[in-house]
């Protein structure tokens, strides 16, 4: 399952999903990549993380986030908005919200390939459904090109950008594209990555804890 949080539900999990996701984002983006970014206690983190955002996150039998990912509304100030506006030519940028930020996507290396496939493609069919259940239209974001392709194309979600390839400050070839939403969309995703069954879990309540 891929555990739907934010910062006023992360109490119905196990754990601590939201800081087990920030550490994995640590891992991928400090670690490995090593962006210039935030860090605190082996955290990353940045502006976005706040009361708006929610969290898709997938975690080991451990409790470790292995694959996470953050959705954001477009009706208040965002990432592409505020740090990416010249990746985007082709239309406005969206203020609307029916339309999400999709950022910080990562999944552990420590997976196997296997393993990898699976909770990204969890991760994608995660996005459809939180995006019908709220009335969401499209998914935009930024991300390097070969991520749109192997993270989303290849789940059958085809992207349209927003502006042509450009270059980061760290010298990555990245590019702005939306994810437009239907029911139509999240069938054809199923069907290629053979999930069929919903994948978001919203955690307990306390009155469903005691319960049990």
């Amino acid at each position: 399952m891929i555990e739907c949080v934010t910062l006023s539900t992360n109490h119905c999990f196990a754990g601590n999903p939201i800081c087990e996701q920030h550490r994995l984002r640590y891992e991928s983006i400090i670690q490995r990549q090593q962006w210039d970014v935030p860090v605190i206690r082996e955290m990353e983190y940045d502006s976005y993380d706040n009361p708006a955002a929610y969290y898709l996150i997938k975690r080991n039998a451990s409790g470790r986030a292995v694959g996470s990912s953050r959705l954001y509304p477009t009706d208040r100030p965002y990432m592409l908005q505020q740090s990416f506006a010249h990746l985007v030519d082709k239309i406005p940028l969206p203020v609307n919200p029916s339309v999400w930020e999709g950022s910080r996507v990562f999944i552990s290396t420590t997976l196997e390939p296997v393993e990898r496939k699976r909770v990204m493609q969890e991760i994608v069919v995660g996005y459809l459904e939180f995006a019908l259940a709220h009335e969401i239209k499209s998914i935009i974001g930024v991300m390097y090109p070969i991520y749109w392709k192997n993270i989303f194309i290849k789940s059958g979600w085809n992207v349209e950008w927003l502006g042509d390839v450009h270059k980061s400050a760290e010298g990555h070839k990245i590019v702005a594209g939306d994810l437009r939403v239907s029911p139509e969309v999240l069938n054809h995703v199923r069907q290629e990555t053979g999930i069929a069954e919903a994948v978001l879990s919203f955690g307990t309540t306390e009155r469903e804890r005691f319960a049990a």
